[in-house]
């Protein structure tokens, strides 16, 4: 009867491509990437280790790697979507007991701030500096106003 022997992949990375006939005797090419500079090899589960051995006593081989899928469980029962959700939970919580924070200080600041409120009334330091309205340009001119008197501006374009 035929069974199914295991496989693993390998990936053999050369210096150039036209050592590549050389590597069928390892194993079967499944792809070759002329642009990265590689070549998949499947090989026998049991021949894998002596075959690397092999394949990195060659000049022409920078590196080779084995592919890690035969080891990872293809079942991801264990994996549940719980670690996701906790984390989400945990963060809408907080912000949750942050807002009532911020209601119970509010509620029990309001008699500080209203004597902060009067220790805050803006003083007289500002008065000689220019407004916004002051700074303002419309339409290229710009009206400023010192004092009492009143500046325009010449139009563009007409005689000063």
């Amino acid at each position: 009867m035929f069974t199914i022997k295991k496989r693993r992949a390998v990936y053999v990375f050369l210096r150039g491509l036209k050592h590549v006939e050389q590597l069928k005797k390892f194993g079967d090419i499944s792809y070759i990437s002329k642009r990265m500079g590689y070549v998949e090899l499947y090989l026998n589960e049991d021949d894998v280790e002596k075959t690397v051995n092999k394949l990195n006593q060659y000049r022409f081989v920078k590196t080779v790697k084995i592919s890690p899928r035969p080891d990872i469980d293809p079942d991801l029962d264990d994996v549940h979507d719980d670690v996701f959700f906790e984390a989400y939970d945990q963060a809408q919580e907080d912000a949750e007991k942050d807002q009532s924070d911020e209601k119970s200080a509010e509620q029990t600041g309001q008699s500080k701030g209203q004597s902060e409120a009067k220790l805050a009334e803006p003083t007289n330091q500002g008065q000689n500096q220019p407004t916004k309205k002051n700074n303002r340009q419309d339409d290229g001119q710009q009206d400023l106003q010192t004092d009492d008197k009143v500046h325009v501006p010449a139009e563009k374009g007409g005689k000063s």
